[in-house]
């Protein structure tokens, strides 16, 4: 949980296509809790940050009689071009995403790595419309992208990127891994617009390890999926909902 903490922040730096600096990271430790139990939550803490050369330089510790809370707050800056907001995509980009998605919570969502060296790679080689990472669900968060241009987006089935784990995950539950893919969210990871003509540059150029698939396009409204037989169906963007009531 400690690691995760600082994680999901670094995530968000990544989303901007930032560089992570400093860290404040601020917890309320149950009042059951051991000097063990908080050295093990600052020991995660502390080899991510380091991981990513992040120095955690204050936030506060005290406790109370409810269970284990934490947060954190990143402090980072735009070493090249401008920060990436989720506002900018245009009719006709292409849609792409860093990695596999769905079924984070058979452990993803608490080991998954911050995109944020692809981020700083995005940023500085190539020109991104708009970004965010998938934290909600891929469907959610690309509505995220496609509001602020009250915008719609088709995805290609056959084109996203299942997890191993979305199919093991699937077989318990009994639902299609697309459907862990579409929804499950907590998987952190880039999912980004750019024109047609820089999606196939960044398919012929990209050398870092960690794949990068194009898995559909933004369009003037709707929000669709187009199945491998050429049939296309409403998509109803679900994942995590904030605020619910």
């Amino acid at each position: 949980m400690g690691r995760k903490t600082v994680a999901i922040s670094l995530s968000d730096i990544a989303a901007m296509g930032g560089s992570p600096l400093f860290a404040l990271c601020s917890v309320a430790l149950p009042e059951s809790a051991c000097i063990r139990y908080a050295r093990d939550l600052y020991r995660g803490m502390r080899d991510i940050a380091a991981e990513f050369r992040v120095d955690i330089v204050g936030g506060n510790v005290t406790s109370w009689k409810h269970p284990l809370s934490t947060c954190s707050t990143l402090i980072g800056e735009i070493p090249a071009k401008q920060p990436i907001t989720r506002a900018g995509a245009k009719t006709g980009d292409a849609i792409m995403v860093t990695s596999e998605l769905g079924g984070s919570v058979l452990g993803k969502h608490l080991r998954f790595t911050p995109r944020v060296k692809e981020a700083l790679t995005l940023n500085k080689n190539y020109t991104i419309h708009s970004m965010i990472d998938i934290s909600d669900g891929l469907t959610q968060d690309l509505a995220h992208l496609a509001e602020p241009g009250r915008l719609g987006f088709l995805l290609y089935e056959e084109a996203i990127p299942l997890s191993r784990d979305a199919k093991r995950l699937a077989k318990k539950t009994g639902r299609r891994a697309l459907e862990h893919a579409l929804s499950d969210g907590e998987d952190f990871e880039l999912l980004f617009c750019v024109s047609r003509s820089e999606a196939k540059r960044i398919l012929a150029t990209w050398r870092l390890p960690t794949r990068i698939s194009l898995i559909g396009e933004i369009t003037r409204s709707g929000y669709r999926l187009r199945k491998p037989s050429g049939e296309i169906v409403t998509v109803e963007p679900k994942g995590y909902v904030h605020f619910r009531k």
